[in-house]
């Protein structure tokens, strides 16, 4: 593996419940999560809902803190770039553009709080809003865009910081599945252009395969990594690996792994035996398009998408 970015070592997460669930109040979200992020890969993290995927994302960024064990982050923001701006870009489980910007500050709106000049923010964010092909609707608003479009521009915003380190709460999982395959073969090739490192959250098995370098499989809550896949296809990578037997076989071997642990957070056996390439009860497997709604960028609400989701 590459030098280190992340790593996580035996994280721990509770949360107090307001309805007093879980004992004495208090519910567990991770337990004794371990990880490393080289430098350039793609990591990928599938799980059942409610397994604490996006908390675990959040503490990797620095967004809260865990209750017991430790992260390390390599120092340093964007090669280049201004002191302001964070190692990481965060991608949140909703759109979480700013209604009242227009696309082009949307997109300029992480440089602006990393107190980059506005035109020199705005031409950033421009360079990216015609490669995301939102160069026409730089001066629209967003709720004049589709949902494709506002998740192409949170993508925009993302990207336009400049930071080494992007985290995905489920990017797509708000699209319709012919516009979340588009998506992904467009979030493939502007990975292979630019090779930040990125930690992707998802409900889909083919999306993680397609994209990442290796997926990791969490547990029911308390969650834990309970296995790691690494995926054998080359890069640059055809989204064509997804019709193929090799890719199939993947998809298998990481339900086989996950279907279980949906099953126990389901609290029933609904899950074991179903085909992954059919949208199990769970919604994993095929490009189904289940999922929470998808991400913004940075400088979204730091809430957004917080708890053991």
């Amino acid at each position: 593996m590459t030098d280190s970015v992340l790593s996580a070592e035996d994280i721990g997460k509770f949360f107090h419940s307001g309805d007093g669930g879980g004992v004495g109040g208090v519910v567990q979200a991770l337990d004794g999560v371990s990880l490393t992020v080289g430098e350039g890969e793609f990591v990928c993290v599938v799980g059942p809902s409610g397994c604490g995927k996006s908390t675990l994302l959040r503490i990797l960024g620095g967004l809260e803190g865990p209750s017991s064990g430790r992260v390390e982050r390599r120092d340093g923001g964007s090669a280049g770039g201004p002191p302001g701006v964070p190692q990481a870009a965060f991608v949140f489980q909703d759109f979480g553009v700013l209604p009242w910007l227009t696309v082009r500050s949307n997109a300029a709106f992480g440089l602006r709080m990393a107190g980059v000049r506005r035109r020199d923010a705005e031409r950033a964010a421009e360079e990216w809003l015609l490669r995301m092909d939102l160069a026409a609707f730089a001066g629209a608003y967003p709720d004049q865009l589709s949902g494709g479009m506002r998740q192409r521009l949170g993508l925009a915003r993302a990207f336009t910081t400049g930071s080494p380190v992007l985290l995905m709460d489920e990017p797509l999982g708000a699209l319709d599945p012919q516009t979340r395959r588009l998506m992904q073969e467009q979030l493939l090739a502007l990975w292979q252009e630019e090779r930040k490192t990125v930690v992707l959250v998802t409900h889909s098995i083919d999306e993680a395969i397609l994209l990442g370098d290796r997926v990791l499989v969490m547990s029911a809550r308390p969650g834990r990594l309970t296995d790691e896949f690494e995926v054998p296809f080359p890069r640059p990578r055809d989204p064509g690996i997804q019709d193929g037997p090799e890719f199939g076989r993947l998809r298998a071997r990481v339900w086989d792994e996950l279907r279980d642990q949906v099953s126990v957070g389901l609290g029933t056996g609904a899950g074991a035996g179903a085909d992954p390439g059919h949208g199990a009860a769970s919604g994993y497997g095929a490009d189904s398009g289940y999922g929470a709604g998808s991400g913004s960028g940075y400088g979204a609400d730091p809430r957004a998408g917080a708890g053991a989701a």
